[in-house]
C-alpha cells in the first residue's frame, strides 16, 4: 500500500482509473489460447443475438497460481443482473461453477474476471470489488472486439491488476496495467491452427482438412441435385406430363449402365462379411469405452472407501474388478 503526498492531492487519480506502476508489475503472467477463442466466442455470440453491436460480457478467469506466477488456462462465462444501472454477479452461480471446475481440474483456481470493451472505465471497480470474495487480489483481463489491425499491435487484449493506495488519507483501488505471454502446448498449437483456418463459404480456403471437406460437400450436393432432376423427369415422362424423348431415355439408361450392378453370391457373401466386421469393431470400442468407465467408477469407489475406513466407519474392503 502507497500513501501520496499533500503536494499531488489535486491530481490524485479517482478510484478505478489506470496507472503507471513504477518498475513495473512483480507478477509473471501466461495466457493460453483457449482463454482469448473462449473470450471471443463469448464476445461474438453476444452480437449475434444483439444483432447491431457488441455488447458487453463479462466472465471468471480460471488457472493456477504459485507465488507470482500465473498461468491462465480457462474461462467460464457468469451471470449477472443489472440493478439501477449497477452490475451484480450472481455469487452462487460462481460458487457452483468453481466447484465443478475443480471436480476436474483440481489445481485451478478463479484468478480474476474478464469483460470486453475500449478501455478500462472507473466503474470497473464495482464489478472488481465484488470478485474479491474469490480471491484477495483478483486479475481483470479486457478484451476489444472492435481494435483495428492498423492502430493495435499485437493482441488487443489488457490485463490489469488491482493496487491499493493513499489517496487524501483514504485508501483508493487503482487498476495498472501488466505484462503477459501467450503460453502453448502442442494439442493447442493443432487446435488453434485449425480453427484459425477455418473460413466461411465463400471465403479464401482455410486449412487443407476444411478444403476437402467443402470439396466433397459440394460435390455430394450437385450429385444429389442432378439425380433429384433425373427423377422429376422420369416420373413427369411416365405420368404423361411430359411427351416421350427416346434419344434422352436411351442417354438415361446408357448413364445407369455404367453404374456397377454387382449382385453375385460372392460379392454378398464378401459385403456381408466386411459389414459385419464393421459392426464387430464398433461393439468392441464400445465395451471398451464402457469398461473404462466402470473401472473408473470402482476406482473412485475404492478411494472414498478407504477414506472411510481410516475413520473407523467399517472393515469391509472396497471392491475392484479390473
Amino acid at each position: 500500500m502507497e500513501k501520496m503526498d499533500t503536494a499531488s492531492a489535486d491530481k490524485a487519480p479517482a478510484p478505478g482509473t489506470v496507472i503507471e506502476k513504477e518498475g513495473g508489475s512483480a507478477l509473471s503472467i501466461l495466457l493460453h489460447p483457449l482463454v482469448i477463442i473462449n473470450i471471443s466466442d463469448h464476445a461474438t455470440r453476444a452480437k449475434a443475438g444483439d444483432g447491431k453491436t457488441y455488447s458487453r460480457v463479462i466472465g471468471a478467469l480460471c488457472g493456477i497460481q504459485s507465488g507470482r506466477s500465473v498461468e491462465i488456462f480457462n474461462t467460464f462465462e457468469m451471470a449477472y443482473t443489472v440493478v439501477d444501472g449497477s452490475l451484480i454477479i450472481d455469487t452462487d452461480y460462481v460458487k457452483k461453477k468453481q466447484e465443478q471446475f475443480i471436480q476436474v481440474f483440481k489445481n485451478y483456481e478463479l484468478l480474476g474476471w474478464y469483460s470486453t470493451g475500449t478501455e478500462c472505465k472507473p466503474k470497473d471497480l464495482e464489478i472488481h470489488n465484488q470478485f474479491l470474495l474469490f480471491n484477495e487480489s483478483p486479475l481483470y483481463l479486457l478484451l476489444d472486439p472492435v481494435a483495428s489491425k492498423l492502430t493495435t499491435k499485437g493482441l488487443p487484449i489488457s490485463i490489469f491488476e488491482s493496487e491499493l493506495r493513499i489517496i487524501n488519507d483514504e485508501p483508493t483501488m487503482l487498476f495498472s496495467k501488466v505484462n503477459y505471454k501467450i503460453e502453448t502446448g502442442e494439442a493447442e498449437r493443432i487446435a488453434v491452427d485449425h480453427v484459425a483456418h477455418v473460413t466461411a463459404s465463400g471465403a479464401e480456403p482455410g486449412s487443407q482438412m476444411t478444403a476437402h471437406l467443402n470439396g466433397v460437400h459440394n460435390a455430394i450436393k450437385m450429385l444429389h441435385n442432378k439425380i433429384r432432376v433425373l427423377l422429376m423427369f422420369l416420373e413427369a415422362t411416365r405420368s404423361g406430363q411430359m411427351k416421350l424423348d427416346h434419344g434422352l431415355l436411351r442417354q438415361i439408361a446408357g448413364l445407369c449402365n455404367l453404374l456397377p450392378a454387382i449382385d453375385t453370391d460372392t460379392f454378398r457373401e464378401e459385403y456381408i462379411n466386411e459389414y459385419n466386421d464393421a459392426l464387430l469393431v464398433t461393439y468392441l470400442s464400445t465395451i471398451t469405452k464402457g469398461t473404462s468407465v466402470i473401472n473408473d467408477l470402482v476406482d473412485r469407489y475404492n478411494t472414498a472407501y478407504d477414506r472411510q475406513g481410516r475413520g473407523g466407519r467399517g472393515r469391509m474392503g472396497g471392491f475392484g474388478f479390473f
